[in-house]
């Protein structure tokens, strides 16, 4: 039995470079040799216990870059050849961090499906929307394709108002790739930031943001009912001051009948103001996960196009990228895990590929 080596989380806060049995490729699907995978915050609460997998043990790790070699018998794609770089969205949380992984994919304008129960309240694809690199990007870029998928997603389904003022909550990667999208696309009358970590705050105004405040600065400075739209790109937070909980102070600066949009994922109960719901009618809305609502193939048409967003600079994947670290380095790997929320750092993408350092650089 060929085996690989794989990322494992075995319990939260505990993993181990795993050796696995190295899949084949579905009947019609392939069989990718894993490239790059940059590291999400879900990953992160996955780790951290915020999330939680069905079952452990769980290869971490989805925003993926890998290339094809193995086609199943089934697979008819012409268009796609071994030694292809594909990138894709969905087919759940795992399996990234892995020397192979299978795929299922559905490309743009194709219409297929294979729905399941995810057994996390919502039904999710055995398929996973792709697409195919071309080679004006670089694999380092396109590591951000998925991220910018997952944000991209959110705002056309729930996009803001063309004059509107914005406030982006969080500016780690995914809160970036949001309000840079935003200010190229939407036509927004201004967009703002807050986020706790001073140079997260510095990487947004040299992105998109036009003020960057400290949560406390935005208390002291910023008036109630002034932003018509709140995009919150927050992990799990906790706080000793509920009065300070950056999403009751976000609800309190947005206009009656404002829309709040939530992106930061948690199993962890958050908390909302429901009274500052109820008083202004505020809309909290997120794109789903759930299939039945928001259709792979629809994914599909979605993941083409942040394709573009990064061939255009509209989201410019070559500053959002911090660190490059070798899988090779398996605790350097796992000291990223431990520190990710106190990193000044954007994104990290993990090096699979045989010239990759040995040490994260």
């Amino acid at each position: 039995m060929q085996t690989m080596k794989a990322f494992q989380l075995l319990a939260p806060r505990q993993t181990v470079l795993a050796d696995v049995p190295r899949p084949a490729a579905p009947a019609d699907g392939l069989l990718l040799r894993t490239r790059c995978v940059s590291i999400c915050s879900t990953d992160i609460s996955f780790f951290e216990g915020h999330l939680f997998p069905s079952e452990y043990p769980v290869i971490l790790g989805h925003e993926y870059l890998g290339e094809v070699v193995e086609k199943g018998p089934e697979f008819t794609r012409a268009d796609i050849e071994i030694g292809d770089r594909i990138v894709y969205w969905g087919q759940t949380d795992f399996g990234g961090f892995a020397e192979y992984r299978t795929l299922r994919p559905v490309f743009s304008g194709e219409v297929k499906e294979d729905v399941f129960w995810a057994d996390r309240n919502f039904n999710d694809d055995l398929r996973a929307a792709a697409v195919k690199i071309p080679d004006a990007l670089d694999d380092l870029q396109a590591s951000f394709i998925e991220p910018t998928t997952g944000a991209l997603r959110s705002l056309l389904g729930n996009p803001p108002k063309i004059g509107d003022k914005v406030l982006i909550m969080g500016t780690g990667p995914i809160g970036i790739i949001a309000g840079s999208v935003i200010r190229r696309l939407f036509a927004p009358n201004q967009v703002v930031s807050v986020d706790a970590n001073p140079m997260r705050n510095q990487h947004a105004t040299e992105h998109f943001s036009e003020r960057a405040y400290l949560p406390e600065e935005l208390i002291a400075e910023v008036a109630e009912n002034t932003f018509d739209y709140v995009f919150d790109a927050l992990p799990t937070v906790r706080v000793d001051d509920e009065e300070k909980d950056p999403r009751r102070v976000a609800m309190r600066r947005l206009k009656p009948k404002g829309r709040y949009v939530l992106y930061g994922a948690s199993q962890e109960m958050q908390k909302f103001d429901t009274w500052l719901m109820l008083a202004k009618g505020i809309n909290i809305s997120a794109s789903p996960f759930d299939v039945t609502a928001f259709p792979m193939h629809h994914s599909a048409n979605v993941i083409q196009t942040a394709m573009q967003m990064l061939l255009s600079g509209i989201v410019d994947g070559r500053r959002l990228l911090s660190t490059v670290h070798s899988f090779r380095d398996y605790d350097g790997l796992v000291e990223i895990f431990k520190n990710y929320r106190s990193t000044t750092d954007l994104k990290t993408i993990v090096d699979f590929r045989a010239d990759a350092p040995l040490q994260g650089r």
